[in-house]
């Protein structure tokens, strides 16, 4: 292929110039628009962070621009630029439980709230709980549960029994890997007033007899025309009953009513099927297909 003129080359670094200018220009243009809105809500009360808000521009904006820009370069362009314009009305931090063992937290963070927003550190659920309570924090950053995270089956009581709920699940957009492992993932909590986005999930806590078990649990979900997209069994060193967390897709309550109704028939052995949280369904996620019956 022929090298392109010299001249054609200036002329096309001088188009890349305009073109960076003008979204330079609104990119301001935006962010008058924001502190704009912050004056209009000068009374308002909380935090300015709108997960479904954000959710549903994520999903217009990486739609518009497929298939030239790959959704997770176009989501993580914006979740800064969202980060930055949020600080600008109201100002939050984050708590991250850091473990050595999942350093995926702290990036996932990072990428979700931006290289602005101040993140601190915890080594306990329950310390990142004391600095949103005592309002040196508003947000909470912690892994996702899996089947050998047994300070899930501890954190969890505390959890329902407090103002705290699940209010994001990240990554939202996952990277575009040729790698075939599952990426781990994390899970926001804080106090926001959930509300629907356009795809949302819902976080529930499943307490049962020890002899109900996890396929059997699949077939209720299925029965009660939920989707399924994840099922975990929260184990425990001496346990007296089965946990689960359990995400469906929908919003908590009426998700909660339908699986209660589908329950019915085991209302003796159901001690517990508690919401979590709700919050948007990231790009990418697919209902659980797995038969395991572990």
């Amino acid at each position: 292929m022929a090298e392109p003129a010299p001249d054609e080359l200036s002329r096309l670094r001088a188009e890349i110039d305009r073109l960076d200018d003008a979204v330079v220009d609104l990119l301001l243009e935006r962010i008058a628009v924001v502190r704009r809105i912050a004056e209009v809500k000068t009374n308002a009360t909380g935090l300015a962070l709108r997960p479904s808000r954000e959710a549903d521009l994520i999903r217009r904006l990486t739609a518009r621009a497929a298939p030239a820009l790959p959704p997770a370069a176009l989501t993580r362009m914006w979740r800064e630029l969202l980060a930055a314009t949020t600080r600008l009305q109201t100002p939050f931090k984050v708590a991250v439980l850091d473990d050595p063992a999942q350093p995926h937290v702290t990036t996932l963070a990072r990428d979700q709230f931006g290289t602005t927003t101040p993140l601190t550190m915890v080594e306990t659920a329950y310390q990142g709980f004391r600095l949103i309570a005592n309002g040196e924090a508003e947000l909470l950053v912690v892994p996702a549960p899996t089947e050998d995270s047994y300070w899930w089956r501890q954190v969890t009581p505390t959890l329902i029994d407090s103002p705290l709920r699940v209010v994001g699940r990240l990554p939202f957009c996952p990277a575009d890997t040729d790698d075939a492992a599952p990426v781990p993932g994390a899970l926001v909590l804080g106090t926001l007033l959930a509300e629907p986005s356009s795809a949302d999930l819902t976080l529930l806590a499943i307490e049962t007899d020890l002899n109900l078990s996890r396929a059997r649990l699949r077939d209720l979900i299925a029965a009660a025309g939920v989707d399924l997209v994840s099922l975990v069994a929260l184990r425990d060193l001496q346990p007296e009953s089965a946990f689960f967390l359990a995400e469906v897709a929908g919003m908590g309550e009426v998700v909660q009513a339908g699986l209660g109704q589908a329950f019915a028939p085991l209302r003796e052995r159901l001690l517990r099927l508690d919401v979590l949280g709700s919050y948007p369904r990231p790009l990418g996620v697919i209902a659980d297909s797995s038969d395991s019956d572990a």
